[in-house]
């Protein structure tokens, strides 16, 4: 159907294949780079397409509780999902659009591209030196929290929010770290724990492999906003 793509990304596929495994929303999520609440939209999209649960909650027992795929969850991940009929039950909120950021890739000390008038970004891929280049930051990668916190996450960036649009069931956060202002895409229970807002400073979270090189720069940025 014309509307499955728009519905099933690599992401909720790779998720349901690493749930399959880890049993965990919690260690899945993080096997595929997003948080937890991310997973879990995810999780809930998918149910509302199909029309029915993918993963079942259990708990107690020898495993003291997790997550296991439903039999329509299984079926999936063993035969793909055009295997199963896109009932659309129910309207679908949108996915978030990307961050489309242009910079000068550097390959020392580590691995990063450098944005105009920005921050240095470190990244997972390699490019020639000084070679102009544009990646994508899916917002659905970016971790915000309060304050700062250990992680793994190579990219730590200050920010403060900007905008919370909702739009079909979507919450997505615009947040502005220095000239540049990131769209987060969140659910609406974290927004309410941390009280987000315009004004709120936050710490944004972003692992190295989230940015992806999609192609090459323009050739003379002449703003340090982003694009997408």
């Amino acid at each position: 159907m014309s509307a499955r793509p728009n519905v099933v990304t690599d992401t909720d596929v790779a998720l349901l294949r690493s749930l399959s495994r880890e049993r965990s929303v919690v260690a899945a999520s993080r096997s595929v780079g997003i948080s937890r609440d991310r997973a879990t939209y995810r999780l809930a999209r998918l149910e509302r397409a199909f029309g029915g649960p993918v993963v079942a909650g259990v708990r107690g027992g020898r495993t003291h509780g997790g997550t296991s795929l439903t039999a329509l969850g299984d079926r999936i991940v063993r035969q793909g999902f055009d295997s199963v009929e896109l009932l659309e039950s129910r309207p679908l909120a949108p996915l978030s659009r990307p961050n489309l950021l242009h910079g000068v890739f550097h390959s020392a000390p580590q691995p990063e591209v450098r944005l105009p008038r920005g921050p240095r970004l470190r990244v997972a891929f390699a490019a020639d030196e000084g070679e102009a280049v544009a990646v994508m930051l899916d917002p659905e990668a970016i971790l915000v929290a309060l304050q700062k916190f250990p992680s793994s996450a190579r990219n730590v960036l200050r920010g403060v929010v900007d905008r919370v649009e909702v739009a079909a069931g979507a919450t997505t956060l615009l947040v502005r770290a220095g000239s540049y202002r990131f769209r987060v895409a969140i659910t609406e229970e974290p927004v309410r724990q941390l009280r987000l807002r315009p004004g709120t400073r936050v710490w944004l979270y972003v692992k190295a492999t989230a940015l992806r090189r999609v192609g090459a720069a323009r050739p003379k940025p002449t703003r340090g906003s982003l694009r997408s």
